[in-house]
């Protein structure tokens, strides 16, 4: 954990900033939607006269507790609501521009975070985000990146699992759906992708892990670690299952290597098609199962680049 420190606002300002005595039952994430760092956010809070005010602000190098969790502030946009009255808002820095400073933010944050419910002994469910007072779109680039994942990251730091939202049936006119997700080394694992409706991965971020599911059928997939060798085959859908659950190691991946199986019911025959592009670059050509004909060599990749994006559907 970063070092914590207190600038608590002044006593004479609690008029403005946090007139309200406060029993907490939650914490609100905020992203602060500029690039000052900690220090200077909490100095500015605390200097102007405005009623906008949070509890804790994090940058990448340190945590800084503004208000006591026992008096309110004015971060929820929901006036004398349960966000502005009961929650304990954090703000996470860095997060206009993004870059490495934000993501070590919101480790930070994460982390910082999963202690706080461990003092209070409450459960991931009492995580909420700006959004859920006010419809205001924040934490952005949290939200950008992907809410669960951030859910996700507190949970490991718990040393438990988050929660998964139950997911709306979207109707499909394929007779098989591939699902699929990727931890990257920045980002931890990624929301769930359901046939090429978009991709699993990030840009700028290298994938370590990949887990692979089919709604019909079976498949069975494996990764070529970059430097190293291909890692055994697994069948499972589980991030937690380490075993089969999914195929990786922690470390970057720069090739992998599917093969569908068609269940009886389902003729002709059906074939695992998937692609991948290396970080920072464009996709490679989709490849068939583990076929090496016509051009195909039995997986997608190349050795030594790293994969920043995978897609998979079965055709």
């Amino acid at each position: 954990m970063v070092p914590i420190r207190n600038m608590l606002v002044p006593e004479n300002k609690y008029g403005i900033k946090c007139p309200y005595a406060m029993t907490a039952t939650r914490i609100i994430v905020h992203n602060t939607a500029n690039d000052a760092s900690a220090e200077n956010e909490a100095l500015y809070m605390a200097r102007n006269n405005n009623e906008a005010s949070f509890h804790v602000v994090i940058d990448d190098k340190e945590v800084i507790r503004c208000i006591p969790f026992t008096r309110n502030s004015w971060n929820a946009g929901d006036g004398n609501g349960v966000g502005n009255r009961q929650g304990i808002a954090i703000e996470i820095c860095y997060s206009k521009s993004g870059g490495e400073r934000f993501i070590q933010a919101e480790k930070n944050a994460a982390e910082y975070i999963a202690m706080l419910l461990k003092s209070y002994g409450w459960g991931i469910d009492k995580v909420t985000k700006h959004q859920d007072y006010s419809g205001k779109y924040c934490p952005h680039r949290t939200l950008d990146m992907g809410w669960q994942r951030f859910l996700d990251m507190v949970a490991a730091y718990m040393g438990e699992e988050a929660p998964r939202p139950v997911p709306t049936p979207v109707p499909s006119t394929k007779e098989i759906d591939a699902f699929y997700r990727v931890r990257t080394q920045k980002h931890g694992w990624l929301p769930e992708v359901c046939n090429l409706t978009d991709y699993a991965g990030w840009e700028d971020s290298p994938i370590t892990d990949v887990a692979i599911g089919v709604s019909h059928g079976s498949v069975k997939y494996r990764v070529h670690v970059m430097g190293g060798d291909w890692l055994p085959w697994v069948t499972g859908y589980n991030i937690n299952d380490i075993v089969n659950g999914y195929a990786g190691n922690g470390k970057v991946i720069d090739a992998i290597e599917v093969y569908f199986y068609t269940p009886d019911d389902i003729r002709p025959f059906k074939k695992a098609e998937y692609r991948v592009a290396p970080v920072g670059g464009g996709y490679y050509a989709f490849q068939y199962d583990s076929e090496t004909t016509n051009g195909q060599d039995g997986y997608a990749g190349l050795f030594g680049k790293a994969i920043g994006k995978f897609q998979l559907t079965i055709e």
